[in-house]
């Protein structure tokens, strides 16, 4: 841009205020000022690109014009009748959104902006309430507008939806040509003054207590609360940074469409990205942009500050401002008063939709009283301003705001009065009147089952202040006892690992408990209560940034129901450390410990009531939950069948630790003489399976788009997830390679820096990592089992309007988890058949399946065949196999209701042809490395149908290229196998020793010897102990099947849409070679030596 960015600190002099006298009645009439006054000044500023070093800017006289632009485009010739109501669904940046603002207002509309965050629930209700029938919308949203218009439709309403015009044309010097002139024709104005009374502007509420409410603002109050809010004497010396605030958000509004244009003085932005998504800052970019933009003034989230009271740099930037504003959530204590003390001028803001601002203004607090001020957390409310404190019976009173003569509102909600009861609960100071603290919200309260009443504010805020906590809201309504959804920070450790979530729970456990001492006995949080978020599923939050409690608490309303019955009916199956055995003299010491930590007492006598010593019923269920969780993670069969049998009133029958140790030791007793042989089977049982299969084919939803033959214009677009393993790394790398392929979505599980996971997964696996710069691949962090994959709404739907196919790889390989423990993955799945089902375009599903669901395949019935199997009996040989053959199934049932769904039944992958690569974590270079220790290799015998990587990938290619319908199952195994002597005689070659041959049963039985005394030392030189099971149930299923290990599987739907697959040559020794020297090339097979117990 041409527009010259002055710098903050000089003043121009030249500049006037628009003049507030009344003569200008209309935010239009304050635009038209700036333009003719002050056409070449900045109204918006921003990193000018695509050097970020330097400013640019968007001046009153090109804003003002692409108003005039988009009025013509959206309305032309101003036809039709004026005040109409337009919804603005955008997902876009503040510069085009505040144009787009300006342009609805020009036009003779009502602007109703709405957050493209909204369910089409909560849209359809807005334009229903509000009768609006025109929607500004842009390809980001259409599927958000699309199904709203539905709901719409249904009630007879037939909305107009206009497209967003093309910023090119509309801001040419911005998005166009730098040198194209700037004209525009001047659009038709209004024939009648703005109407004082009528709205020129529709805002909504965050919808945090239901349903988003409609707010409207008419032209009269919106002048009187625009002189109360942004005049003032400090204001036109202030260059603020908002570029955190949506714009669609009233004090995005408010700060970047208002301020500018009543003060004559910019504000700071982020670079406009259109037609991308919109950049949402950081805390580290936010603050180098304001610094960098000499802003004097920053209005931020409370999470922003957490993280710059970390960094001295930036607290000595913060301290020189005019004022740091913050609002939309608490700010910790700690950080409050450590950035207060610090000399950092905070003042919190705070207001509503339906309210305004009551509470002073920075510019009515002289600076001096902001900085190092202990109250910094309280707030004072205007004397011109007429409210009233409504006590609540507890020390908190709500606030009430009157309409007045000098401030209006335009919602009431009291009966006979102009006025709005706020339901914002609020503590007076106790030694300085006048000063207020908010402490919660009337719809906030929790009431428990036991009528006593939780105000959950201040234990939030404590456990908020916690650097480990990103967001919490504490849960409970109508039950015995409190819980907390806790959301982490971002962290390096995996959060769906159970080990680690434990490692969570203990580290934030002190905070907890910190925050306990704030609430009476009956809101404590005792530890079993925490649920922590799922990394793909963080905490609701409105556009101000803070948690919405009774979304956050819908979206976990299984995981809460889950925990109460845990509670109530004992099943807690967290792993619980148990005693050092199940005899009542090590029960003992160990109920005594558990005792302690239930009620925080650490001398628990054994012989006096539980109940003498700080229990009640609330905490003597907790610690049976305690039992029972121990219990069930027991390996002694009979613990874990007493843990069904303790009956719920355990503690009362027993309340002495000495009674309760000797009661739980004769419950095992019983037990053990009852266990039958089926129980210590592998648990997986038929009637789990078909539970599963049952709950999540029920209500699969219709595919809207039909199942046709794809031939997508401009190529294929791929969703893949599981992209760094060893298959979905070698997917990733055709799919990238290929011209048929014109986009590559990535989707990552959380992590630290998931670009760069990938890229070392490349290196490692011997792929060229420069394919990972292709402009084809779009990198994105979520997860299938979350709402809308986890992504931000406009971005989902962006993606599922473009993609043709999903490419499903990621699970997670855990052959001693249960089935239950991979139901969220199998929900995950259910939830992409639902997304391809209701896509209004075609999209094909590819699922990794595994052919370990056919391990229980009777050999004599021939070949596996590539149809779905009917019983489930031949699954149960892990939780793993059993998750495949359940989600074969529901991908079945979707396919009947129209879905492009095919299992891909993936049989055992081998190292690249091209580079030898076979990940080390995997059974046979486990079993080679630990063969050179134990003296000798197994004979695996039968076929070995084993398939290179890099045919793999080629096989998924072809998949995703096949432009005929694909089948439903397709076994992918080689289709030319080749045999055991084959391998041998390359391994041996390649590890240059003559290894000699023994049967699977007898390499076990070395394995079983050495286990029984082996040494930290022997799991690293042998690490076939750690898969020591598996070998067993290996040898087991060689045994069942007269001596052949491997199942023969049918291919010809597989080879009919893999050309590759059809040509495909045998393994030969040279491959096995390879596969040697990649092992021996990272250091795997380097250095053998004997295990301890052998020397």
């Amino acid at each position: 841009m041409d527009t010259s960015v002055p710098s903050a600190k000089v003043e121009i002099s030249h500049v006037e205020p628009p003049p507030i006298d009344g003569s200008l009645s209309s935010l239009l009439e304050f635009a038209d000022y700036q333009a003719t006054h002050h056409g070449e000044l900045p109204w918006l500023i921003y990193p000018a690109q695509p050097s970020s070093n330097n400013l640019a800017a968007v001046s009153f006289a090109e804003m003002v014009s692409a108003s005039h632009r988009i009025a013509h485009a959206i309305r032309p010739r101003r036809e039709g009748t004026d005040g109409r109501v337009m919804a603005v669904i955008l997902h876009t940046d503040a510069i085009v959104y505040v144009a787009v603002l300006l342009g609805v207002l020009r036009a003779g509309f009502v602007p109703y902006p709405i957050s493209p965050r909204n369910s089409p629930q909560g849209v359809e209700h807005m334009l229903k309430t509000t009768a609006c029938l025109d929607i500004l919308a842009h390809a980001s949203t259409a599927v958000l507008v699309r199904q709203a218009c539905e709901e719409l439709a249904l009630n007879s309403k037939h909305v107009r939806v206009h497209d967003l015009p093309p910023m090119s044309e509309m801001l040419p010097t911005l998005f166009g040509k730098a040198d194209q002139p700037s004209t525009f024709s001047p659009y038709p104005a209004s024939e009648r003054p703005a109407d004082p009374e009528s709205p020129w502007l529709i805002v909504h509420s965050s919808g945090s207590t239901g349903l988003p409410k409609s707010v409207p603002h008419n032209h009269g109050h919106a002048l009187d609360w625009l002189r109360y809010n942004i005049f003032g004497s400090c204001l036109a010396k202030a260059r603020f940074g908002a570029m955190g605030l949506p714009t669609f958000h009233g004090m995005g509004i408010l700060f970047q469409l208002c301020y500018p244009l009543c003060s004559s003085q910019a504000v700071v932005v982020n670079a406009p990205q259109y037609p991308d998504p919109p950049i949402f800052p950081n805390p580290q970019s936010m603050y180098e942009l304001c610094r960098m933009a000499e802003c004097t003034a920053v209005i931020a989230l409370p999470s922003f500050i957490e993280d710059w009271s970390h960094s001295e740099e930036k607290i000595e930037y913060l301290r020189g401002l005019q004022v740091l504003l913050f609002g939309g959530g608490p700010l910790s204590a700690e950080v409050g008063d450590k950035m207060s003390a610090a000399g950092v001028p905070l003042l919190c803001a705070y207001g509503g939709s339906e309210f305004g601002n009551p509470t002073l203004k920075w510019d009515e607090v002289p600076r001096e009283e902001l900085v190092r001020n202990p109250d910094w957390a309280w707030m004072r409310f205007s004397e011109r301003i007429k409210i009233e404190w409504v006590p609540q019976g507890d020390g908190s009173y709500e606030l009430v705001v009157e309409d007045s003569d000098g401030y209006h509102i335009d919602v009431y909600n009291v009966s006979g009065r102009k006025a709005f009861a706020t339901s914002d609960l609020w503590v007076p100071h106790e030694s300085k009147p006048g000063l207020w603290k908010i402490v919660g919200r009337k719809d906030d309260v929790i009431t428990l089952s036991t009528g006593e009443k939780i105000v959950p504010l201040p234990q939030e805020g404590c456990i908020m202040a916690s650097p480990l906590v990103a967001g919490c809201v504490m849960f409970g309504r109508e039950r015995a006892q409190a819980g907390v959804l806790i959301e982490p920070r971002r962290m390096t450790v995996d959060l769906q690992e159970e080990v680690a979530l434990e490692l969570f729970r203990d580290s934030i456990w002190p905070v907890v408990e910190q925050a306990n001492t704030l609430a009476p006995a009956f809101a404590k949080i005792y530890k079993d209560m925490i649920i922590v978020t799922k990394p793909g599923l963080p905490l609701a939050r409105s556009a101000k940034g803070t948690v919405v409690r009774k979304l956050a608490i819908s979206a976990y309303e299984d995981e809460i129901e889950r925990l109460y019955s845990q509670l109530s009916e004992k099943t807690n199956v967290r792993d619980e450390s148990g005693p050092e055995s199940w005899a009542e003299n090590d029960l003992q010491p160990w109920l005594i410990k558990l005792a302690g930590e239930v009620v925080n007492t650490p001398n628990i006598a054994p012989d006096t009531s539980l109940f003498q010593q700080g229990f009640d019923s609330l905490s003597a269920t907790v610690l049976l939950n305690h039992i029972v969780g121990a219990l069930r993670s027991s390996a002694t069969p009979a613990a874990q069948l007493a843990a069904d049998r303790l009956p719920l009133a355990l503690l009362f029958q027993y309340p002495m630790v000495s009674q309760l140790a000797m009661a739980v030791a004769s419950f095992i007793e019983i037990e053990e003489s009852s266990i039958e042989p089926s129980a210590l089977s592998t648990g997986i049982r038929v009637e789990d399976i078909d539970e599963m299969v049952a709950k999540y084919t029920l209500n699969l939803p219709t595919a809207f788009a039909p199942t046709l033959a794809v031939q997508p214009e401009g190529g294929r677009v791929v969703l893949l997830t599981g992209a760094t393993g060893n298959v979905g790394s070698h997917i990733l790398g055709y799919l990238l390679s290929d011209g048929g392929i014109s986009r590559v979505y990535v989707l990552h599980r959380p992590s630290d820096d998931p670009v760069q996971r990938l890229k070392a997964a490349f290196a490692l696996r011997r792929l060229p990592t420069d394919i990972l710069d292709s402009p084809k691949l779009i990198h994105l962090v979520g997860d299938v089992a979350a709402e809308r994959l986890g992504l931000h709404a406009a971005l989902y739907y962006e993606i599922i309007n473009t993609v043709t196919h999903i490419v499903h790889n990621a699970w997670s390989v855990n052959f001693n988890q249960s089935l239950a423990a991979f139901e969220p993955l199998i929900s995950g799945v259910s939830k992409l058949a639902s997304v391809c089902a209701t896509s209004s375009r075609p999209i094909r599903l590819l699922f990794t399946s595994s052919i370990g669901i056919a391990n229980g395949w009777d050999m004599k019935q021939g070949l596996v065949p590539e149809h779905s199997l009917s019983d489930p009996t031949s699954a149960t040989s892990t939780g793993y196999t059993a998750s495949k053959y359940v989600t074969e199934k529901v991908l079945e049932a979707a396919s009947h209701n129209g879905v492009s769904a095919t299992c891909v039944r993936m049989g055992q992958a081998c190292g690249s042809r091209l580079t030898g690569a076979w990940g080390t974590s995997e059974w046979l270079p486990i079993m080679v490395k630990s063969s050179r220790v134990l003296g000798c290799l197994p004979v695996i015998p039968g076929p070995v149908a084993w398939v290179p990587l890099d045919i793999i990938g080629q096989a998924y290619l072809d998949l995703v290229l096949a432009d005929e319908p694909l089948p439903l199952l397709v076994n992918l195994v080689h289709t030319r196998p080749s045999n055991w002597d084959t391998i041998v005689r390359g391994l041996k070659e390649g590890l240059q020793e003559d290894i000699p041959v023994v049967s699977l049963d007898e390499w076990v039985g070395k394995l079983e010897q050495l286990s029984s005394s082996a040494t930290e030392k022997d799991l690293t030189n042998v690490p076939a102990l750690k898969l020591l099971d598996f070998f067993r149930a290996l040898a087991g299923r060689t045994r069942a099947r007269s001596g052949e290990l491997a199942l023969r599987f049918e291919t010809s739907k597989l080879v009919r849409c893999s050309p590759t697959m059809l040509g495909l040559q045998s393994i030969s020794e040279e491959h096995a070679r390879m596969w040697v020297a990649y092992w021996r090339d990272i250091g795997y097979l380097e250095g053998p030596e004997s295990p301890d117990t052998l020397l």
